[in-house]
């Protein structure tokens, strides 16, 4: 598998791989984080085949999920991404950010590389799926030159979809 390397201001993206294991556990069992997301709060197992997924979507799709990391301490700040959205809306963002690195602009800074790498590999529209509560994920969407395509009720939660209103990044 071809590693891609993403680097920002005050962050570096990497193809999300082995090394990157532990840190996906500690995001996903957070109760803030993977109890905030669809799949809810996930067990080592469950984020084994969760990491074997975004493998496989590298492999077969030349996309997927990244891990971000801090540069100036290669500190492990979250993971974003695209992934093929299980509701069937098509290519969409991915991310969650440890609780501890929010309110500092890092998932904006990584969502903006995120779409220039998708501008790059011709992938449009980027879609972003949240929940009708999650206001913070809105607000950084609108930010970024996303617009409301539809609300979507799954019987279990109420989703907000968004579409890359340019194709192009803000």
């Amino acid at each position: 598998m071809t590693t891609v390397r993403i680097e920002t201001d005050r962050l570096v993206l990497t193809t999300i791989g082995e090394a990157d294991f532990a840190d996906l556990c500690r995001l996903n069992a957070h109760p803030d984080v993977g109890g905030k997301l669809k799949h809810g709060v996930l067990t080592g197992v469950e984020t084994r085949a969760q990491l074997d997924g975004y493998r496989a979507t590298w492999e077969r799709a030349g996309y997927g999920v990244f891990a971000i990391r801090r540069r100036q301490d290669d500190a492990f700040v979250g993971i974003i991404g695209l992934w093929d959205h299980d509701e069937g809306v098509g290519v969409a963002l991915r991310y969650a950010v440890m609780p501890d690195h929010r309110g500092h602009r890092y998932t904006k800074e990584a969502t903006k590389s995120i779409l220039h790498f998708a501008a790059r590999q011709d992938i449009h529209p980027v879609m972003a799926v949240t929940s009708e509560t999650n206001l913070v994920s809105q607000r950084i969407l609108v930010d970024l030159g996303f617009a409301l395509r539809e609300i979507r009720d799954t019987g279990h939660a109420r989703l907000v979809v968004y579409q890359q209103s340019t194709g192009r990044p803000a």
